[in-house]
């Protein structure tokens, strides 16, 4: 078995970029199986986004949040469709914006009600934002994932200013301080044998206490969330390397392959040779930056 350190080197190979398109048809994209999170921001036309088997219809002058461990798949409703999209790393707000609740707003996303309709003004200043990190994560000068974090943090902080109701509503930090120290900890050490027991005795804190509050504060129910996180880090291998499943399998915290692959399927559709095969038929090098799904093939080279 890998040890923390080297378990938790299992991240996407791009931090962040953005990238504005436009489509002049109806396209539609299947299921995404994408491995960061994702900011939507529509300057023209609307397209419906289905996460995880809920449909959000998303307008000009709104804004989408979806989370690395959620797929989805897009149909464009009205065109001419234009966005704006910023794509980083799971864990680009945790490295470099140390706020609980701005952080809950890719955590919590899945629970929301879908796009946010923004003010003229704000959709303004918004996209100002978005042209700001095109050229930021295209350049990539000296300091450009912090500055690239930086923007992020004001738009999060801009949105929270508009409806608070976005984001986490723990005003307890004590709790805030231990829940989201725990999720750090299994973010760290998701390769080790892991269950409700042992972490609530690791942290002087019941099961029960430790059931409910996670599932309050980060969204996910706890074994939800260790199922989901080590189904991302495979991903991000099958993605990246020609490493066997077998192989994966006990890099990312499974003994029994069989089960492995079962609960990919499950949560993917396919298999991971299957998940593999598809992306590699893409023409993707692992020694390259990864394509992103939901970028346009002409944009992909």
């Amino acid at each position: 078995m890998n040890t923390a350190a080297e378990a938790n080197s299992i991240s996407s190979r791009e931090s962040a970029y953005a990238y504005y398109d436009e489509s002049l048809q109806k396209v539609s994209l299947g299921v995404h199986h994408h491995t960061q999170n994702e900011m939507i921001f529509v300057k023209e036309g609307s397209c419906v986004f289905t996460i995880t088997g809920r449909p959000y219809v998303i307008k000009a002058g709104q804004i989408l949040l979806i989370s690395a461990l959620e797929n989805h798949s897009t149909q464009v409703l009205e065109v001419p469709y234009r966005r704006y999209v910023f794509v980083s790393s799971m864990h680009l707000c945790s490295d470099y914006i140390h706020d609980q609740v701005l952080e809950s707003a890719y955590i919590f996303s899945h629970q929301q009600q879908g796009a946010v309709t923004l003010s003229p003004r704000l959709a303004e200043e918004i996209e100002r934002d978005f042209k700001v990190l095109v050229s930021e994560t295209a350049d990539r000068m000296q300091k450009w994932e912090e500055r690239s974090a930086g923007i992020l943090f004001d738009i999060l902080i801009q949105l929270y200013r508009m409806d608070p109701s976005l984001f986490l509503q723990e005003t307890n930090q004590k709790n805030l301080n231990l829940i989201f120290s725990i999720k750090d900890y299994l973010d760290k050490h998701f390769d080790e044998p892991l269950n409700l027991e042992t972490i609530a005795q690791k942290f002087f804190i019941s099961k029960y206490y430790l059931s409910h509050q996670f599932k309050k504060i980060i969204g996910y129910g706890f074994r939800n969330y260790i199922q989901l996180l080590r189904i991302h880090k495979a991903k991000v291998l099958l993605q990246s390397t020609n490493i066997s499943v077998n192989e994966i399998c006990c890099r990312v915290g499974y003994d029994n392959i069989n089960y492995f692959i079962h609960l990919f399927k499950e949560e993917e559709g396919l298999t991971p040779f299957q998940y593999h095969k598809l992306y590699f038929s893409r023409g993707n090098d692992p020694r390259e930056p990864a394509a992103h799904p939901d970028l346009p093939e002409h944009r992909r080279n």
